[in-house]
């Protein structure tokens, strides 16, 4: 028998959906009206999805009103709200940490501060602090090179609290120019290293460079190159004439406007650029990223700004605001909610991983540093004991990495999936994106394989990576919920491809076992809708969207946190939470085993602890933990009884040269 210490609670928190708005004749007043309707009773603004507000939706809502002129009279509780709700360290700290500092967020607090006329003095100390972020490892890109917008954060957040400049400006002299091309632009690595500049972070070197009072330089030439960015539909793509990512978006757009305002000029073409961002509003009086995509907080502050920047709120009165279809919604009928499991753990033993998939009720378990051979043996097992899951290929490419030019080299972006009958390995060697379009993605969907980004603190390189996928294929899901972070908080630019590629978890198995890896199985997972659990079905799912993330467990308070899914899907998903759901209602995970018990014989090559002739009983329990690494016991064994007569078992513990519990159990056999 086992005895348990384990005691939770729960709580649950209802999803709101996406709402249409009736279109308005004025586009102010629709603007005004989708803003409104991002509030949120917690005293922010929060995506259309989520119940709750978010630090980024925020400083969208607040930078529109103040283009508009239309802040609030009473500023107190919005300017509370900024203070407190950093999603890393503030009341909502979902996130979870992240090995580099993400000082856009702290932008965000301090601009949207700025506009509401609060005190930004609280910051100061820490945007002192700010020390160059090279050799980041959670940057994950090869060379050590630092996210360029963030260092830019340093001299635009001193400006914005009106600190020195002194101790940093011959840092960041070199460090701009070290980045700056013969043609004026600006990229995240070195000019030497070749490659174009990108307009995000042309914008913001332009911007860092103002603050510093650093002598302009070339300001014809960049010019010159930010206007060449502009495309025939009016709008702006990353740089002139892309290989990869060629699509005109309000964020380019922004940054092209803005930075153009900067060095005194406007776009060549400036009835163009004003004609596409009317192309982007939308009928609930928000703006999309790009025609005919629906609204979101950033999108709509892009345009809203870039129209102010150019000053052009009049020339869009003029222009006619025609009603836009709504989406037809897909037809789910007849569909089923199933789980799938991306990375989970691939080695170890498959006993345990078929029990935990069975107890879990897992439908599709992606084995991570698995091969062929174990997966085979999992399999076999599911099938003996008619244990309904698949086992299929769900891994990375561990110390490899693709290279986008300008932009560096990086790994943890080319996380893959194959069907259960394949054995795919990733050779990269930091060779170019188009090469391994060419010599690996291309070939892993001609073999029903796809692509999950897990992550990138780079926005351009994610914007332009995805991109390529939306025009010629590639990700398939974007990695949200992962151990204790969330990547769309943490990187709320994720958010804009919300309605275009599905947002998954992520469990990204670390260690040997599945046992010791059932923490996140039972916090986390990913839902899709389908007539049958098949890896065929799952992928359809994924091509259409019918994909949602889910989180429960005490980080979100054991609320229930859902992401993403194509319009009607998370609302179907809901209704069914009875069907999936792996909680009760006083949150503790019903099905979840307080223990392991597994026979092992001589053949079971993939189990622990296996004899040489005969058998043996293993029995593991649960124990507290993270990521594998064994904290203190939950569960222990007291007796064992087989056959109805008591039997003397061993204690044994795996430990680390650096003395850590890796793996414990007790066990039982003949010698015994």
């Amino acid at each position: 028998m086992v005895r348990s210490t384990n005691n939770l609670l729960c709580c649950f928190l209802l999803l709101f959906l996406p709402g249409t708005l009736p279109a308005q004749k004025n586009w102010q007043e629709g603007v005004l009206q989708y803003v409104q309707h991002l509030a949120k009773p917690d005293g922010g603004y929060g995506w259309t999805d989520q119940p709750d507000s978010h630090l980024s939706p925020t400083f969208a809502a607040i930078g529109i009103l103040n283009d508009l002129n239309q802040l609030p009279t009473n500023r107190g509780a919005l300017i509370e709200f900024v203070i407190t709700h950093h999603p890393q360290r503030g009341k909502n700290k979902e996130t979870g940490p992240s090995g580099t500092e993400e000082r856009f967020l702290v932008y965000q607090q301090l601009q949207s501060l700025a506009w509401l006329g609060g005190d930004l003095s609280d910051f100061s100390q820490e945007v002192m602090s700010w020390k160059p972020q090279d050799h980041k490892t959670s940057n994950f890109e090869e060379h050590g090179y630092p996210v360029f917008i963030q260092e830019m954060m340093s001299p635009v957040c001193r400006q914005l609290i009106k600190l020195t400049m002194d101790d940093i400006r011959d840092h960041f002299t070199s460090y701009i120019g070290s980045r700056l091309r013969p043609n004026g632009s600006i990229n995240n690595t070195p000019a030497a290293d070749g490659g174009n500049g990108n307009i995000l972070n042309t914008y913001w070197g332009v911007r860092g460079s103002s603050a510093l009072d650093l002598p302009a330089g070339k300001t014809a030439d960049r010019i010159e190159w930010v206007r060449s960015c502009q495309q025939s539909d009016g709008g702006f793509t990353h740089q002139p004439k892309p290989a990869i990512g060629a699509v005109s978006d309000i964020a380019y757009t922004w940054a092209a406007v803005n930075a153009l305002q900067l060095l005194g000029a406007k776009p060549a073409n400036l009835k163009s650029c004003v004609r596409y961002i009317a192309s982007l509003h939308n009928n609930d009086g928000g703006f999309g990223s790009r025609p005919g995509w629906p609204s979101t907080p950033m999108a709509t502050y892009y345009a809203v700004n870039a129209l102010a920047a150019l000053d052009q709120f009049a020339a869009m009165e003029k222009i006619p605001m025609p009603s836009k279809p709504v989406p037809k919604a897909p037809n789910l009928s007849g569909l089923q909610v199933f789980t799938v499991q991306f990375e989970a753990g691939g080695s170890g033993s498959p006993e345990e991983a078929v029990m935990l998939a069975d107890s879990l009720h897992i439908n599709l378990w992606g084995c991570k540093n698995s091969n062929a051979a174990w997966r085979t043996r999992a399999q076999q097992i599911a099938t003996e004991k008619k244990v309904p899951v698949i086992f299929f290929q769900s891994d990375e490419a561990y110390g490899k990495s693709v290279t986008v030019a300008g932009l560096g080299t990086f790994s943890h972006i080319m996380d893959y999936i194959a069907p259960p009958s394949a054995n795919k390995t990733l050779d990269l060697d930091g060779s170019s994106w188009l090469r391994y379009d060419q010599t690996f993605i291309k070939p892993l969907q001609k073999d029903s394989g796809t692509l999950l980004l897990q992550v990138t603190n780079n926005e351009p390189l994610g914007r332009i990576i995805l991109d390529e996928s939306l025009l010629h294929g590639g990700f398939s899901g974007i990695s949200t919920i992962h151990f204790g972070q969330n990547f769309a908080f943490r990187l709320p630019w994720l958010y804009e491809y919300r309605y275009h590629i599905p947002f998954v978890t992520l469990q990204d198995a670390h260690g040997t076992e599945s046992w010791w890896w059932t923490d996140e199985l039972v916090n986390h997972r990913t839902l899709f809708l389908a007539k049958e659990p098949t890896y065929a079905a799952m992928l359809h799912a994924l091509k259409n969207n019918f994909v949602v993330s889910v989180r429960h467990d005490s980080l979100t308070s054991f609320k229930t946190r859902m992401m993403g899914g194509a319009a009607g899907v998370p609302e179907y998903i809901k209704a069914r939470e009875s069907e999936w759901a792996w909680w009760t209602n006083d949150s503790v995970v019903s099905s979840r085993p307080w223990a392991a018990i597994t026979v092992i014989n001589n053949r079971d090559t993939f189990e622990v602890a296996r004899p040489e002739t005969g058998v043996q009983v293993r029995v593991r329990g649960q124990r507290s933990g993270v990521r594998q690494l064994l904290g203190l016991p939950i569960v222990v064994l007291e007796q064992m009884s087989i056959d109805g007569k008591r039997v003397k078992t061993q204690y044994i513990e795996e430990t680390s040269a650096q003395g850590l519990v890796t793996d414990a159990y007790y066990l039982f056999g003949d010698e015994n």
